[in-house]
């Protein structure tokens, strides 16, 4: 079974998630934007072993501290291979924060549709949902799917970024979430929480697909 702590992090105020298996407190940290002390205080309190670090997309908001977190905790950067041209613009990244601290992200792991990553006893599925940027993935566990900046509580991510198309959001979010059962709960990049059925009975983008 799947815990987790959502912390809010970095100048854009993005969703982190801190992630365990509660049989073995083997866990992960989701899109950690920033605040790296904030994100290693919840690692420490709970007594967590971070396995993975997992980024559902490239964009600075949501991977500006993993690069130290790989270097903390030993633990291997998780991304799609289709965001590489986005994940090493560490000038882009160094100019925008100002930050001499910042640490080059360099993925371990390649992501792709349908993996599924051990954690203790639980298990990550790695669910492909391209729209807001070309590789950009959602993690679906046992408390919910983690889902970036796909799907917000009554909107949708940008996608007039390199790499964005609303068409291709619109068609992802249609086959791999709204597919789901209404309970389902998402935990966007941003935001509130919300559910599969809110969204699909209220978001103006998806509403009726």
């Amino acid at each position: 079974m799947i815990d987790f702590v959502k912390t809010v992090v970095g100048a854009l105020e993005a969703n982190c998630y801190v992630i365990w298996d509660t049989d073995t407190m083997e866990g992960a940290v989701i899109d950690p934007g920033g605040d790296v002390e904030d994100i290693a205080e919840i690692v420490e309190e709970k007594g967590i072993t971070v396995k993975y670090i997992l980024l559902t997309h490239a964009h600075f908001d949501h991977t500006h501290g993993a690069g130290e977190l790989e270097e903390k905790y030993n633990a291997p950067i998780a991304i799609s291979p289709e965001e590489s041209f986005l994940i090493h613009d560490d000038l882009g990244l160094l100019m925008y924060y100002g930050d001499e601290k910042y640490i080059p992200v360099e993925p371990k792991i390649d992501l792709h549709d349908g993996d599924v990553l051990d954690l203790g006893n639980s298990k990550i599925e790695v669910i492909a949902t391209p729209g807001h940027s070309k590789g950009g993935v959602c993690f679906g566990t046992d408390a919910g799917v983690f889902c970036g900046d796909t799907i917000f509580a009554g909107s949708v991510g940008r996608c007039d970024l390199p790499g964005g198309s609303m068409q291709e959001l619109v068609e992802s979010a249609a086959k791999q979430i709204l597919t789901m059962k209404d309970d389902v709960v998402l935990h966007p990049g941003h935001g509130p929480d919300t559910t599969v059925g809110r969204e699909r009975m209220s978001n103006p983008y998806l509403a009726g697909l």
